[in-house]
């Protein structure tokens, strides 16, 4: 599939939280549903990770892939490539 064992056992880790937390597989969730659950993410500290809330959403669109699903199934984010350039 073109990613690292570590990148797949990421990604399977939070698609499991997510569906812990609804008691559901994600593909039988609503975009509504997806939607909520990232913003708790983003609210559930004062300094939320964003690494956590990127991994869910890749990890949403790997299983959305792997399902033979469209992206835009579950009405997921964009997540702008921010470019970071070295501190010298």
């Amino acid at each position: 599939m073109g990613r690292s064992k570590r990148a797949f056992d990421n990604y399977s880790r939070h698609v499991a939280a997510l569906a812990r937390h609804f008691g559901k597989v994600p593909t039988e969730l609503n975009p509504e549903d997806i939607r909520d659950y990232l913003f708790e993410l983003q609210n559930r500290s004062k300094t939320p990770s964003q690494s956590y809330f990127k991994h869910t959403v890749y990890g949403l669109r790997f299983l959305l892939k792997t399902e033979g699903l469209p992206y835009s199934y579950l009405h997921l984010p964009a997540i702008p490539k921010v470019k970071n350039f070295p501190l010298f």
